[in-house]
């Protein structure tokens, strides 16, 4: 009996077949894979704000700092909200870009402030911060604090909604953000900085408290494109990207780029930033009423 086989043209006509399918499948694998990445983030982001919660239901409502420091004396180590988590066991902490309750799943492998900004380099936004840190010049040295209690190094790729007046004697407004760098001071004024009281949170759901990002400050300086921005945009959505985001009152949502509120400062518009922070939307202010009015 003769036997029959594929022809060339048949090969190839079965080879093109499979070519066109994977070239259709691959992107919507790969689209799959960061819409599932994403979910683990924003679940990531509502485990990071129940942990927020949880501190200051056993703390008499006082909210967690960015860090703790001495004046303004940035020559001692700042131990961070993630170490702080770590060492009181809200959350267990790591130190590797792929895993741990302070990491985004689309964290890029990236030392986003070993120059002390993030600068120009939109990924850089992207990467992560070590903590406990000490200041070296414009850099951050990753550092132990065994004294506190801090005895491992935290990796965090989160941006912390915090006033950090960091380096120098300025001005600052208590209660202004969702949390403070305790201890700094003293201003002008002889003020320093005090833990906040969620008293000062005038509408919790619409707070932000921690998002995609690295460190903590430069509100005004939060877009895509924009130089030292601290907010990540890992994800996709309109306008570059969005950010998943923890709210004071413990939930968490996806924010587009467009949506991210600015803060005042720079050549920002006051007339913007109030649009972006008012009138029921996401802010950075914990009474933006209050902290827009005199503009």
């Amino acid at each position: 009996m003769a036997r029959r086989a594929f022809t060339l043209i048949e090969l190839l006509v079965v080879i093109a077949i499979m070519a066109l399918l994977i070239g259709v499948l691959l992107p919507a694998l790969a689209g799959a894979r960061r819409t599932a990445k994403s979910a683990a983030c924003l679940a990531t982001q509502k485990s990071v704000a129940y942990a927020f919660a949880s501190y200051y239901h056993d703390h008499r409502d006082l909210v967690v700092p960015s860090y703790n420091m001495t004046g303004i004396d940035t020559t001692e180590p700042l131990d961070g909200w993630g170490p702080i988590f770590d060492r009181d066991g809200y959350m267990d902490g790591a130190r590797q870009t792929t895993r741990g309750p302070f990491v985004c799943p689309e964290t890029l492998d990236i030392d986003a402030l070993a120059t002390g900004q993030t600068g120009t380099d939109p990924k850089t936004p992207k990467g992560w911060m070590d903590w406990p840190t000490r200041r070296v010049g414009e850099s951050f040295l990753p550092t132990e604090i065994p004294e506190r209690g801090f005895n491992r190094i935290v990796r965090v790729s989160y941006w912390m909604n915090a006033l950090n007046p960091i380096g120098g004697l300025n001005y600052f407004e208590q209660d202004l953000y969702y949390t403070v760098s305790v201890g700094y001071g003293p201003t002008a004024d002889g003020e320093y900085a005090r833990q906040m009281k969620i008293s000062a949170f005038v509408r919790p759901s619409q707070l932000i408290g921690t998002a995609d990002g690295v460190y903590a400050g430069r509100h005004r300086d939060n877009k895509i494109g924009t130089p030292n921005s601290r907010i990540g945009y890992r994800h996709p959505g309109v306008g570059g990207g969005s950010a998943n985001v923890g709210f004071s009152d413990a939930h968490a949502a996806s924010l587009d780029a467009l949506r991210f509120p600015r803060g005042l400062g720079g050549d920002n518009d006051p007339t913007r930033v109030r649009e972006e922070n008012l009138y029921g939307r996401p802010s950075i202010y914990a009474d933006p009423e209050r902290a827009l009015a005199r503009w």
